[in-house]
């Protein structure tokens, strides 16, 4: 029952992941400290590449990691249109994840549990 669901949830995860850290390279290049989204870009593509190999400690990084870009969403300076939409565009990006990586991890304890039954 889990089998198709969890599949294309952790596919739909690994995709939100990569597009974060895509977008986090590209906002590298125009931040003052270049290294914060480089390492946040690795973290992500870490946990995209551990949530195709299984289990939930990928899945459980990547919501981590969204819940901190969520969190620090409202203290980034906005200064011109575009910051503002990428302030909106990263923030609802890091809310589809957060709310895709709670999935695969609850279809993810449930497969567990069914098993061990």
């Amino acid at each position: 029952m889990y089998g198709p669901l969890l599949v294309g949830d952790r596919r739909s995860l690994v995709l939100i992941a990569a597009v974060l850290a895509v977008a986090e390279i590209v906002d590298a290049f125009f931040v003052s400290f270049h290294a914060g989204p480089a390492v946040f870009a690795v973290l992500l593509l870490v946990g995209a590449l551990w949530t195709r190999r299984g289990g939930m400690g990928g899945p459980i990084l990547i919501a981590v990691l969204c819940l901190f870009e969520i969190a620090n969403a409202p203290s980034w300076p906005r200064e011109t249109v575009g910051d503002w939409i990428s302030m909106f565009a990263f923030a609802a990006v890091a809310i589809a994840g957060l709310v895709v990586a709670i999935l695969v991890i609850r279809a993810t304890r449930s497969a567990r549990r069914a098993a061990a039954t």
